[in-house]
C-alpha cells in the first residue's frame, strides 16, 4: 500500500510540474509575421528564411535573387530562443511544405539571457527543426551581426555587441555538433559597420547592407539547392 501511494505521488508530482510554466521574459511589444511568395505555385522547391527584422530587411533580395530556382517562405520574430511560442510559430511557418533548405538565425532578442541559457535554447531550437523538418530539407545557419555603438568614435557596443559575440560562439559549437553549414554575417558586415548601418547604434542596415547580407545568404543556399 505505501509503495502505491509513492507512485501516486511521484505521478501526481510529474504532472503538477508539468502544468507550471517557465515564467518567460518577453518583451514591452513582441511581433512576429508570416510571408509566403507564390503559395499556389507547386513547380518549384520552397526555401523558408527564418530570424528577426534583420531578415525581414533582406528577405526580399534574397527572395528576387532566388526566384528563378525556388519560392520563399519567411518568418520573422521578436521571440527569444527561450520562448515556447517561437516552437510553435515555426510549426506553422512550416506548415505542409517539405522546405528543400530552412535557414534560421535568433540572436538579437532575449537580452536578459546568458551564455548557457542561450545555448539551452538553441540547442533546444535545432533539435526542434531537425525532428519536424522533411527527410531531405537541410538546415543552414547565420551568425548575427555586429551591434553598432551610439558613442562617436566607437564602432561596436561594449555590452551588447559582447554578447552577440558570445552568441555566435555557442552557435559555431552547436552547428558544428549537427553538420549545419555557417554564414558568416557577423564578419561580413563587422569591418565596415559604420558604412553600412542605418544610424549610430541602430541595429538595422542601409539598402547597400542588407544587399551584402542577400547575396551571401543567396549564393549559399543556391550551392544547396544545386
Amino acid at each position: 500500500m505505501k509503495l502505491k501511494i509513492l507512485v501516486v505521488l511521484a505521478l501526481f508530482g510529474l504532472v503538477f510540474e508539468s502544468c507550471v510554466s517557465h515564467k518567460i521574459t518577453r518583451e514591452d511589444y513582441e511581433w512576429s509575421d508570416f510571408w509566403k511568395e507564390h503559395e499556389p505555385d507547386a513547380t518549384k522547391p520552397r526555401v523558408l528564411i527564418i530570424g528577426n527584422s534583420i531578415t525581414r530587411g533582406y528577405f526580399p533580395l534574397v527572395s528576387k535573387k532566388l526566384s528563378e530556382k525556388v519560392n520563399c517562405d519567411r518568418y520573422s520574430t521578436s521571440r527569444s530562443i527561450e520562448d515556447p511560442v517561437l516552437l510553435e510559430e515555426t510549426r506553422l511557418a512550416m506548415g505542409n511544405y517539405h522546405h528543400a533548405v530552412i535557414h534560421f538565425n535568433n540572436g538579437l532578442h532575449g537580452w536578459h539571457l546568458n551564455k548557457e541559457q542561450y545555448r539551452k535554447g538553441l540547442e533546444r531550437y535545432v533539435k526542434f527543426l531537425k525532428r519536424h523538418k522533411s527527410k531531405k530539407c537541410v538546415l543552414i545557419y547565420s551568425l548575427t551581426t555586429p551591434v553598432s555603438s551610439e558613442t562617436p568614435g566607437q564602432k561596436l557596443d561594449p555590452v551588447r555587441n559582447k554578447t552577440v559575440m558570445e552568441r555566435n560562439e555557442v552557435a559555431r559549437e552547436i552547428m558544428a555538433k549537427n553538420g549545419i553549414t555557417v554564414i558568416d554575417l557577423y564578419g561580413l558586415m563587422e569591418p565596415e559597420l559604420d558604412k553600412y548601418v542605418a544610424s549610430k547604434g541602430n541595429l538595422h542596415y542601409k539598402g547597400e547592407g542588407y544587399q551584402m547580407m542577400a547575396d551571401l545568404i543567396s549564393s549559399e543556399i543556391l550551392k544547396l539547392i544545386k
